[in-house]
């Protein structure tokens, strides 16, 4: 964005040279600027909404059109179409980003920036059909300054140039909170939610029930002081993957803490939140630990590492999810006074659900 209001204001500032060269040639001059300009906001656009930047397509379209205004300066001696190739490829080249960058809004901000993008292709062309086509008044490159088409560009643009502006700036500002609070919000070893971000999205998903499970992995501490904490590390991260690569669409999870997780399934009744947590039991009790350890090597050890589970289902009495969370706890105690690398879920007594089961709640839980 920045480049681009640099050669804006350059070309805008081109008459102020104008009794140091020829009008024509200010005018080209000014025509070259513009454009370059709008090949840096349009670029701006699509790098702000993470879209390829097409720069090779952009340059070559901007090469054509000021290959067509010098015709119409130069040969045709035309000041309207010259204009007119002018704004066209401006608006072109900004058109171009907003339709590219429509489908990667994230906030309001986006939005304001889109929509204050539009605003400047649309006052261009509402210029153009008002002061070329409807009431010519564009004067000529000798009387430009002192035309109601110059009066209504330098008008306009001084007005849409701030509002674009403010509209870049509050797009990153935002951005930069977000990813801010992001950041303060996710475990650093797992990139998972942590209890801050838990409960933001606690709060966010206010009135959505489903299963809660809360799963601990066994013997950890030994783990740590047997194998050091970078393997005890790589061992988290590969339950936190593990995780976060079969929850469901809805669904979330967050570290606590040490080795403690919990998992939120929206809409999941508790047979199948029971069925989901003894599926990734069963695939962390079967991974190949001899591979995996600190920096890739080893951890030198070729037993299973195991972790216990405790479901809770929803409770229409329940008065925040944190009383069904500790109904999932009493649950995951239960499990490991059990014998642990078990599934358990909430009654009196908790039930083991590790086992086989014929039951299928939905295909979303991999059940």
């Amino acid at each position: 964005m920045g480049p681009g209001y640099l050669f804006a204001a350059a070309a805008f500032g081109v008459p102020l040279i104008d009794g140091f060269i020829a009008d024509r040639t200010a005018s080209l001059i000014a025509d070259a600027l513009f454009l370059i300009s709008f090949v840096f906001y349009s670029g701006a656009l699509l790098c702000r909404f993470g879209r390829p930047s097409y720069l090779l397509p952009r340059l070559v379209f901007t090469g054509v059109m000021y290959a067509g205004i010098l015709y119409a300066a130069l040969v045709a001696e035309s000041t309207p179409i010259e204009f007119l190739l002018d704004d066209l490829g401006c608006v072109l080249l900004l058109t171009f980003a907003i339709v590219m960058s429509l489908r990667r809004v994230r906030h309001v901000a986006d939005r304001a920036l889109l929509v204050a993008a539009t605003l400047v292709v649309a006052e261009t062309v509402i210029r153009n059909v008002a002061f070329v086509f409807i009431a010519p008044s564009y004067g000529g490159p000798d009387g430009f300054l002192a035309s109601n088409y110059a009066f209504a560009m330098q008008a306009g643009a001084s007005i849409l140039a701030l509002v674009f502006a403010l509209s870049a700036l509050a797009a990153a500002t935002l951005d930069t909170i977000i990813a801010h609070r992001d950041a303060a919000e996710r475990d650093p070893l797992t990139g998972m939610l942590n209890r801050r971000g838990f409960d933001r999205m606690i709060e966010e998903s206010r009135g959505v029930e489903g299963a809660v499970i809360i799963c601990d992995i066994d013997n950890f501490k030994w783990v740590n002081d047997t194998f050091g904490h970078g393997p005890g590390d790589e061992v988290i991260r590969a339950f936190a993957e593990m995780l976060q690569v079969r929850l469901p669409e809805g669904g979330f999870a967050a570290r606590f803490g040490g080795e403690e997780f919990v998992i939120v399934l929206p809409s999941a009744p508790l047979v199948a939140g029971a069925d989901f947590a003894n599926r990734v039991r069963l695939a962390f009790a079967a991974i190949d630990r001899t591979a995996i350890g600190f920096d890739g090597g080893p951890i030198g050890f070729d037993g299973g590492i195991t972790a216990s589970f405790g479901v809770a289902g929803a409770d229409a009495a329940d008065r925040s999810l944190y009383e069904q969370i500790a109904r999932a706890d009493k649950a995951l105690y239960a499990a490991k006074e059990a014998g642990r690398n078990r599934v358990m879920v909430e009654g009196e007594p908790p039930s083991d659900m590790s086992g086989p089961r014929l039951y299928y709640a939905s295909e979303k839980y991999g059940c």
